[in-house]
């Protein structure tokens, strides 16, 4: 691993695939959420305050992680200090997740996510989607709203999707395609208001 400060409150954090192995990280379970990279990602901080002067102590974070198809993960944190940073921020990432997915390879095997994420910019436009994908969609939803956007949590994708070129081209006209969805989803957790938990899609789809 390997840490780089670009600022006051930014660093960059290089964390490459044996980087995860020594740390028996399973990579189709990597997530912002579980213990693992939990403990993975205080153990950068505190080694970006050692050899950095990096302090996070009692600040928001924005983490933004990149996948690098060949070498791992570059993981970008800024320190939110002031309200108007966290505005900048949400906005930065607003635009930054409406970037395709990135598709993660090592030893020619393919890593996919069992979970997608879109945003939809407003509530007309969820309603009338989630009616549209209903039919098309069994397994679970749920929906955050978070600096004036929608966001649709889809999960239990596999086998649960029919038709899935009417399914994603639905979803392409009114909503757009996170990327990095498992530390998005993190970061929704934190930041954005869960407005419903369980089968959110039929619950707008009635709306």
């Amino acid at each position: 691993m390997k840490i780089e400060r670009f600022g006051e409150n930014r660093i960059r954090i290089f964390v490459s695939y044996d980087d995860l192995e020594e740390r028996d990280i399973d990579l189709d379970a990597f997530s912002y959420n579980s213990p693992e990279t939990q403990e993975l990602f205080w153990d950068l901080m505190e080694q970006a305050e050692i050899e950095l002067g990096f302090e996070a102590h009692e600040s928001q974070l924005c983490i933004e992680a990149v996948s690098d198809v060949d070498q791992g993960f570059v993981i970008t944190i800024t320190r939110i200090e002031e309200e108007n940073d966290f505005e900048c921020i949400q906005k930065f990432i607003k635009n930054r997740y409406k970037r395709k997915d990135l598709s993660i390879k090592k030893k020619s095997i393919s890593i996919c996510s069992t979970m997608l994420i879109y945003m939809v910019e407003s509530f007309d436009d969820l309603c009338f989607l989630c009616g549209a994908i209903k039919p098309l969609f069994a397994g679970r939803s749920k929906v955050y709203s978070l600096d004036n956007a929608y966001y649709l949590v889809l999960s239990s994708i596999e086998n649960n999707i029919l038709n899935q070129n009417k399914f994603e081209s639905i979803l392409s006209e009114y909503a757009d395609k996170m990327s990095s969805v498992d530390f998005l989803e993190g970061y929704l957790n934190e930041y954005g208001k869960l407005l419903i938990e369980n089968d959110a899609i039929s619950f707008f789809a009635k709306l």
